[in-house]
């Protein structure tokens, strides 16, 4: 890392952030990049892996694909647990504790999901690889872009962001290489080694919580002195103010995210989850696993691409595109078996994946801000994964009873159609 000169001087005050420092380099972009890094496993492995494990579990202990879709709810319900139990503890301590934490969890869980015998073995290494995971994902993460970028916070975001789908890429093929080349038992714990060897140095040495720990200001606006302040009273207010989970709870903008994010979310996870099992009925297995990465590929694109205008953009238009664009791509890859609309289907599936995370970030900070980030975002997800929890198990269920993902993908396209409408309410609150 490049040296950096100490800090003159910095003052906080109520409306205005002043900062005096020599400081030459911007430490959050050291914060994307490491952030980037710790995207690229967790979601490779945390996220994607579910979706590769989901066939081989099944084939190996004749479990029906309801009851293993069934451990991918406790996952993404635990997640949402997670978030809210550890929350409000990234906003006062940093999330630097928790992503070490995560990442040893997770790979001891990966080690154990290898030895299972039992389904309800199955469900209890699922409520510890959530734990993991929930703590090495998008709450940590995201809070650190929070916290070192305000006006830069959505190209910021949509760098950072990549990592998520750059991990479909590197680690669906890679799973899907060793899973088929060594089985499960000698697959999952060298996965499990990889997410805490790349997670966990990364965390010690790199990351920090806030530019003020190091003397710097959000964005790099660090060379301003009294005469030449940045006033963010009304841009900004409700970014600087605290936000207790009560206090947002009473705010329209707090159930607008929640209901908006809640409905797309069921069927973002529960088509991610199905999709190796759902395009290797047609594309077989190698291609439904080239149909991932194709769907990563596009995530990337289509984040990177929002990401040069969203600063400049109202952000609920931009989130009700692409919740149109995610309802047309499941209609198509519902009613349609031709290789051609899968492939196209998929890829742009893929265009809206990330940017909706992405997205779901954007707002909760432009109406909740700074210094509540996690607190808040941590009291969302609770309700936002009970539905993403909800996706992997109607799916599962629906398909035991009627062989087929159409009836459940036509379900979520319209609950992304319904989520269109419930997002117009998300406008910055003033604290009640």
């Amino acid at each position: 890392m490049p040296e950096q000169d100490a800090p003159i001087a910095t003052e906080f005050k109520p409306n205005k952030m002043v900062l005096t420092s020599r400081n030459r380099i911007f430490y959050g972009w050291w914060i994307v990049v490491a952030g980037t890094a710790i995207f690229i496993v967790s979601s490779g492995i945390g996220f994607y892996g579910n979706g590769v494990f989901l066939d081989p579990l099944i084939q190996t202990h004749g479990w029906s694909k309801g009851s293993v879709s069934l451990a991918v709810t406790l996952f993404f319900f635990t997640i949402g647990v997670i978030g809210l139990i550890f929350g409000k503890k990234v906003d006062e301590y940093g999330p630097k504790p928790v992503l070490i934490f995560g990442a040893i969890i997770m790979g001891f869980a990966l080690t154990l999901l290898s030895r299972i015998t039992a389904i309800w073995q199955l469900y209890a290494v699922y409520l510890l690889m959530a734990i993991g995971y929930g703590c090495t994902a998008l709450l940590p993460i995201n809070t650190l872009i929070t916290n070192w970028f305000i006006r830069r916070r959505g190209f910021a975001m949509s760098i950072t962001m990549t990592g998520l789908s750059i991990g479909g890429i590197i680690f669906v093929p890679l799973a899907t290489y060793l899973i088929a080349g060594w089985g499960l038992k000698t697959a999952l714990p060298i996965l499990g080694v990889i997410y805490c060897i790349m997670i966990v140095p990364v965390s010690i040495f790199v990351i920090k919580q806030r530019p003020s720990d190091i003397g710097q200001m959000p964005d790099g606006d660090d060379n301003f002195s009294a005469e030449n302040e940045i006033d963010i009273s009304s841009a900004y207010a409700s970014q600087i103010q605290t936000w207790t989970r009560v206090q947002a709870m009473r705010t329209m903008a707090f159930w607008s995210i929640v209901i908006a994010f809640l409905l797309s979310m069921t069927g973002q996870v529960a088509y991610l989850m199905h999709q190796m099992s759902f395009l290797s009925q047609t594309l077989g297995l190698a291609g439904a696993a080239s149909a991932v990465s194709i769907t990563a590929g596009a995530s990337i694109i289509g984040r990177l691409l929002l990401g040069t205008v969203i600063d400049r953009m109202e952000k609920r238009y931009a989130i009700m595109v692409l919740f149109s664009i995610q309802a047309s791509a499941l209609l198509a890859l519902a009613y349609s078996s031709h290789i051609l609309i899968l492939y196209l289907g998929t890829f742009a599936f893929g265009l809206t994946m990330g940017s909706i995370l992405m997205m779901q970030s954007l707002i909760t900070g432009e109406c909740f801000g700074l210094v509540s980030f996690a607190t808040v975002t941590g009291m969302s997800g609770i309700f936002i994964s009970a539905g993403a929890a909800m996706g992997p198990a109607i799916a599962g269920f629906i398909f035991d009873i009627t062989q087929s993902y159409q009836t459940a993908f036509t379900i979520f396209a319209g609950a992304s159609i319904l989520a269109i409408f419930a997002i117009i309410f998300a406008k910055p609150p003033k604290r009640i």
